[in-house]
This record gives structure tokens, C-alpha cells and sequence, in this order.
């Protein structure tokens, strides 16, 4: 029997068990919430008691690679996964938020710009699938530093709180990317108070705690969650 998890904190809110549940009603492998202080904790637990492969939730999206010996070439770039699968002494990673969002913009018509509002494990995903997929990509965070040397290293421009700000009030089309944990976070006033009529297309990656636009994170969760279980089905 094949055994997979999800690994974070907190995780006991997740749909994750129910999802795989309803993905693979007639297969023999399990899944469970696996809730740890530390990714250390998390990663020797798996190997311990021999799981095939895990999701990998805030806040360690960025901090498991450190264990991963075999990256694709999204989550190298991206320095973050969602999801890995153990063989033999090998661990792989994958980034299925990336690919979930590349399937949510594909959706949409009319839309060359984007704004990522953050720069966590999702947002980075979404600002990589974003630029794959076309758009014109910026990405701003409280912590500028931290988003100008992502933009860098990813080839895409980060602009200030204020300048994302202008910029939302103005704009007469864009993707609004709002991938925060937080439903105060920055910029989701001006999200809710600037009348879109048509001009703020909203993605919101925080579906435990929406406060903008629930369904789209509802979707990013499935979306995913597919993604994650053609990897989990494909294991061997």
C-alpha cells in the first residue's frame, strides 16, 4: 500500500484527505495530515514510516528543497515545491501551484498583465506561471528586497506597495494575483474599495480564509490537487 500526506502547520483545516479520497476511491494507498513544528520533523517522519510521497503546504514550501536531491526544472528555479515523492534514496520535487495557475490564466481572454501580490512558495509559482504563459509580469511584496531579487532571478519586473497600488486603480485590464495567507494582507483594500466594472480580474490563492474572490481559490486547491494526483498515480 502506497501512503502520501500532506506536511505544513496548521493543517488540520485541509481538504487535502478528502480530494484524494475522492480521487482514488478504489486504490490501495492512504493519506494523512501530517502536522509538525519543523520541516526536519516532517521530512524524518515520512522517511520513518515509509510514505511514498507528500504535499507540502505553508510554511514549508521553501524550506523542504533543502532535502531534495532531484528538483524539475520549475521548482530549481522557483527554490519551492508543493509537492514531493520519495525513490529509492532519492527525493523529487514538483510545483503543482504552478501548473494549477498556467490552467486558471489559460481561462481568461483579453488579459496581457499581471500583478502577483506577494512573494511566498504560491506567489512565486504564480508569478513563473504567469510569465510561461505570456503576460506582461509584476510582483510586489512588503518585502521589496525580497521581490525585486525574485523578479531578477525570474526575469520579470517588482514593483513598490504604492506603484502596485496606483497601478490596480488605474489599470483598465489586469490579473490581480493575491497570494497572501492573510485576508487583511497589502493591497486587498484597494482590491475590494477599487470598482472593477470589468477591469480587476481576481485570482486569490488564500481559500482558507477568502476574502476576495473564494471561488477562484477554491479552484487553484482543485486544480492542483488534479496535478498532485497525476504525480501521486504515476509514482513507482
Amino acid at each position: 500500500m502506497k501512503k502520501f500526506a500532506l506536511i505544513g502547520k496548521p493543517i488540520s483545516h485541509s481538504q487535502s484527505p478528502k480530494l484524494f479520497k475522492e480521487a482514488f476511491p478504489d486504490r490501495d494507498m492512504t493519506y494523512d495530515l501530517l502536522e509538525r513544528d519543523t520541516v526536519e520533523e516532517s521530512v524524518a517522519e515520512l522517511k520513518a514510516n515509509g510514505y511514498s510521497g507528500a504535499n507540502v503546504t505553508s510554511p514549508f514550501k521553501e524550506s523542504v528543497m533543502q532535502f531534495v536531491t532531484h528538483p524539475d526544472e520549475t521548482t530549481k528555479t522557483l527554490g519551492a515545491t508543493n509537492l514531493i515523492l520519495f525513490k529509492s534514496n532519492r527525493i523529487y520535487s514538483y510545483n503543482t501551484d504552478y501548473l494549477a495557475v498556467r490552467r486558471m490564466i489559460r481561462e481568461y481572454a483579453n488579459i496581457s498583465q499581471a500583478l502577483v501580490i506577494g512573494c511566498g512558495g504560491a506567489a512565486k509559482a504564480a508569478a513563473m506561471a504567469c510569465k510561461g504563459e505570456g503576460l506582461e509580469t509584476l510582483i510586489t511584496n512588503r518585502t521589496q528586497k525580497k521581490a525585486k531579487d525574485f523578479a531578477k532571478h525570474i526575469g520579470i519586473k517588482a514593483i513598490s506597495i504604492a506603484e502596485a497600488k496606483l497601478l490596480l486603480e488605474n489599470s483598465k485590464g489586469i490579473l490581480a494575483i493575491y497570494a497572501i495567507p492573510e485576508a487583511d494582507g497589502i493591497l486587498s483594500d484597494t482590491l475590494k474599495n477599487t470598482p472593477s466594472t470589468g477591469r480587476i480580474t481576481i485570482i486569490e490563492a488564500n481559500y482558507k480564509d477568502p476574502c476576495l474572490n473564494p471561488e477562484s481559490g477554491l479552484k487553484w486547491l482543485k486544480y492542483q490537487a488534479e496535478e498532485s494526483f497525476k504525480l501521486f498515480a504515476s509514482h513507482e
